[in-house]
């Protein structure tokens, strides 16, 4: 994941020597981040900035607008920046013309690379036969964060068939991989293959990695994938809804695998029945009566203020029709996650600037 992480040699905080103590920066948020209206939301820091794509509404009707990138100073606070890619001003017959779901962005050596996922709504879901319509991904390129970017898949989608959902990782021998899932099909299933990031094309063919399972928590479907490294385990995180939305995960010691699914799945999620809401952790769903958000899933991974990993991911809120962005810490330890997800009351994240600089080591994000 060092692609996502070059930013911190800026450093975002001041030591104070005052009393030759080093002053506790406090970091305050509370769910949901009511700025930031993403369904897929993705949060990436850049330089002293946090910045956030995702997918815009309308999501399953009418015109999807586009890529927006949103700009935060503090990560609570959002503001829309621009658009990165302007669905209206293509033209009508790129195959990426519609839909715009789950884009991401990510650092890879001195360029920024914004993944997408769309289709042209000429041609129909899952369409194989006509080239120009099946949804599937892409990729654009730039020299900033904030752009302009140059679609480098202009002419077909960067997967061979049907597909959406891609990420990237960045292993620590600097070969860049796509993670993405098959679309719209009977059976689910996350592949993975390399990128070629000079010529934009997969080196490979797509290798399967984990499909949904029937009568699982996962049964409906899998989407959403995001990967981690951590101590020389890949974290290969997905989404379900089979039980209102869910998060799971997959560990292995081999970016091919074998992946084991966590006996722990789904890792967080919630649905609602009326007014109950029901939160799941751990694979243990409990009611609750003050917590309104449903349908949490398909997270991703950045560094928080306090260098440690955090992750970003969507619900809706009950009486809104669009979905609102979440965060919370996120740790990966000898292949297992923790995390409070989802939190809902007032969090108070309190570290110094050494205890930060300790975080972004012992996570290996700096070294």
């Amino acid at each position: 994941m060092r692609n996502l992480f070059q930013f911190f040699c800026c450093g975002l905080f001041v030591l104070s020597v005052a009393s030759c103590k080093e002053e506790k920066q406090v970091f305050e948020y509370q769910n949901p981040l009511m700025s930031l209206t993403f369904r897929d939301t993705h949060i990436i820091p850049d330089g002293d900035k946090y910045y956030a794509v995702g997918t815009s509404e309308p999501v399953w009707d009418g015109p999807n607008p586009g890529v927006k990138l949103f700009v935060s100073d503090n990560l609570t606070d959002w503001k829309f920046d621009r658009m990165l890619i302007n669905a209206y001003a293509l033209d009508s017959n790129v195959w990426y013309k519609d839909r715009f779901w789950a884009p991401e962005l990510h650092k890879i050596g001195n360029k920024y690379f914004l993944t997408f996922n769309c289709q042209n709504n000429s041609g129909g879901y899952g369409d194989v036969a006509n080239q120009k319509h099946y949804h599937a991904c892409g990729i654009a390129v730039a020299d900033k964060i904030t752009g302009p970017y140059v679609v480098k898949t202009p002419d077909e989608p960067l997967t061979p068939f049907a597909s959406n959902d891609m990420t990237l990782f960045q292993d620590d021998d600097g070969k860049v991989y796509c993670f993405f899932n098959n679309g719209w099909t009977d059976l689910h299933i996350i592949y993975v293959a390399e990128l070629d990031t000079v010529n934009y094309k997969l080196k490979e063919t797509p290798v399967p990695l984990i499909k949904q399972e029937p009568g699982k928590w996962d049964g409906a479907g899998i989407e959403g994938s995001h990967v981690v490294k951590k101590d020389g385990i890949y974290y290969l995180m997905y989404s379900s809804w089979t039980q209102g939305y869910a998060v799971g995960y997959a560990t292995a010691t081999n970016i091919y695998g074998p992946w084991t699914k966590s006996p722990e799945n789904p890792l967080f999620g919630s649905y609602m029945v009326g007014d109950t809401t029901y939160v799941v952790r751990k694979g243990k769903t409990t009611p609750t009566f003050d917590f309104n958000i449903a349908s949490i899933g398909h997270n991703q991974i950045f560094v928080g203020p306090d260098g440690n990993y955090w992750t970003s991911y969507h619900g809706n809120v009950k009486g809104m029709g669009e979905a609102i962005t979440l965060i919370d810490p996120i740790e990966f330890k000898e292949g297992k996650i923790y995390t409070p997800t989802p939190t809902y009351t007032r969090q108070r994240i309190e570290f110094t600037s050494s205890e930060r600089e300790k975080n972004l080591k012992r996570n290996g994000i700096l070294k």
